[in-house]
């Protein structure tokens, strides 16, 4: 099963998590401040994020170089059949 995720629902997303984190704040300063365990987990949580958001941008830009370079060759070719026809 594949889910394909727009920016839009990736922008919800993001800013769920973020109101989910921020609302974590509260307990983590009062109850949790000396759990290894619950630091442990932010850690790995902030890697993993860290990770998906470098892999993220690498495909963006994945993308929009392979437009570039096909919007780039349709002018190449245009700009060829102009000068033919001038020709």
């Amino acid at each position: 099963m594949r889910v394909k995720m727009t920016a839009s629902k990736m922008a919800k997303f993001h800013l769920t998590l973020a109101l989910v984190w921020a609302a974590l704040t509260i307990p983590t300063l009062i109850w949790w401040k000396d759990s290894i365990l619950w630091v442990s987990l932010m850690s790995i949580y902030a890697i993993v994020i860290g990770h998906l958001a470098a892999y993220s941008a690498a495909h963006a830009e994945k993308a929009a170089s392979k437009a570039l370079n096909e919007s780039g060759e349709a002018n190449k070719r245009i700009d060829q059949q102009n000068s033919e026809m001038a020709g």
